[in-house]
């Protein structure tokens, strides 16, 4: 799973290809942004790719299963957590949410900066 390539290269000529032959929420000068304000890069890890609360399989209290690994690789594990940690209907609407999340998932607290190039960002074009 582990390539050449930096992690983020390859989203962002993803990304490329997505704006030109698909409908996406991103826009060109969003990309644009996005090459040129590159977040510090980190060692990567496993990551799923698609980490919300919907692949997350709970029972009573505990998780007991992750599904859907179709987007794993070897990437940056702050994609993984501004996609956990985005706002969803009674979740992740509070802080108190995230700091529940942040003691469960990691040590790896990402910034607002961290999340807004993910969450908001790279993650529009997918």
């Amino acid at each position: 799973m582990k390539n050449d390539n930096p992690w983020l290269d390859t989203m962002l000529n993803k990304a490329e290809y997505n704006l030109t032959n698909f409908a996406v929420d991103g826009s060109e000068e969003l990309l644009k942004r996005l090459k040129k304000l590159r977040p510090k890069p980190i060692v990567n890890t496993l990551i799923h790719g698609d980490f919300t609360i919907d692949n997350v399989l709970v029972n009573e209290c505990n998780i007991v299963g992750v599904i859907d690994w179709s987007g794993a690789t070897y990437g940056d594990p702050r994609y993984d957590v501004a996609l956990a940690i985005r706002p969803k209907y009674n979740a992740f609407d509070n802080d108190r949410d995230k700091e529940i999340f942040f003691s469960a998932y990691s040590k790896l607290r990402i910034t607002d900066e961290e999340y807004n190039y993910f969450e908001d960002g790279l993650y529009s074009f997918f």
